[in-house]
């Protein structure tokens, strides 16, 4: 038989209901909606030079924003598990991920998933 995980305390609970472990985010800019419509306007791009730059500089764009927010993550999991008395196995219960992923994360294992 499996022991029962301690549960957070009764003050973690309440910090927990009052901090959101995401903080709000902010509109998108017209900007940053518009770049995956810039992926199905490239498809149509006749000169193959041109495809293949622009192609580059969104791939590049995406691994930034991969990089960025992989250590937004892992910041997250390290909050909820220290400001919020959530174990890591119910972190990563909470958030969908196994228990050997939130190690990976936290081990700085954070690749793309």
């Amino acid at each position: 038989m499996t022991p029962t995980p301690p549960q957070p305390t009764e003050d973690a609970r309440s910090r927990l209901s009052e901090t959101p472990l995401v903080p709000p985010q902010q509109p998108r800019a017209a900007t940053e909606a518009a770049r995956w419509d810039d992926i199905e306007e490239l498809r149509e791009e006749p000169d193959p030079v041109h495809q293949a730059a622009r192609a580059t500089e969104l791939i590049n764009e995406c691994r930034q924003r991969i990089t960025q927010l992989a250590a937004l993550r892992r910041t997250a999991i390290e909050r909820a598990h220290r400001d919020h008395g959530m174990s890591f196995a119910d972190v990563a219960d909470s958030v969908g991920i196994t228990r050997g992923r939130i190690t990976q994360i936290r081990n700085g294992r954070s690749d793309e998933n």
